[in-house]
């Protein structure tokens, strides 16, 4: 069925690009494009009303921090945000990260990231799935803070957290565990709990933090 999409960078050209690409060679459709050096976002708020699923943008905004997007973004209703980064990285701050997250972030790519990565992106965000890559990953370790880092898991938590952050879905990882996907969702709220965390993204950055080793 794909995904509804709005596509905003600071390079028209690019955003034109990638439109015509996303429509020929994925199922999704781009419902419209805003420029993120728009001081008013008045073009992403307009699409906004066109109930986009996803926003594809490089975020390049005039003061250069993610809080200049609509606050419309934070509602429950609102889109998913797929975060396309320069090898700078710039937004990768603890501050920044927090506000991406309220905001709904589901991925990031990195800008030389191919349609065959890109395809496989959109498909994990039309799942309820997260996307990010391992080098963005490790980029990020420097924003997290070093909190709970010596909460230990029970072996089951460990398994599935390991499932996670390797993407699998709750269907699959319960099939692996010859357990109920029910069984699979509360192991996951206990782990969010505990961790302090709130969601698949959070903790997949947790763990490759302060477990790498066993990730």
């Amino acid at each position: 069925m794909g995904l509804r999409i709005a596509i905003g960078f600071s390079n028209f050209l690019f955003s034109e690009g990638l439109k015509k690409l996303i429509e020929e060679e994925t199922d999704s459709k781009i419902v419209g494009i805003f420029h993120t050096i728009n001081d008013s976002m008045s073009d992403l708020k307009e699409i906004l009303k066109l109930n986009p699923d996803l926003i594809i943008s490089d975020l390049n905004l005039k003061y250069n921090y993610i809080p200049g997007f609509p606050e419309e973004l934070i509602a429950n209703e609102s889109p998913k945000l797929l975060i396309v980064g320069d090898k700078d990285m710039w937004f990768l701050s603890d501050r920044n990260m927090k506000e991406l997250i309220t905001r709904g972030i589901v991925g990031i790519l990195p800008t030389g990231t191919d349609i065959n990565l890109l395809k496989k992106a959109l498909k994990s965000l039309e799942d309820g799935e997260l996307w990010i890559d391992r080098n963005t990953l490790l980029k990020l370790f420097s924003a997290m803070k070093e909190q709970n880092k010596h909460i230990t898991l029970a072996k089951r938590e460990r398994e599935i957290v390991f499932h996670i952050c390797r993407g699998y879905r709750n269907k699959e990882i319960a099939q692996k565990l010859n357990i109920s996907e029910q069984t699979v969702k509360s192991h996951c709220n206990r782990i969010y709990r505990k961790l302090g965390v709130s969601d698949r993204l959070q903790l997949a950055l947790y763990s490759y933090k302060f477990w790498p080793n066993n990730i």
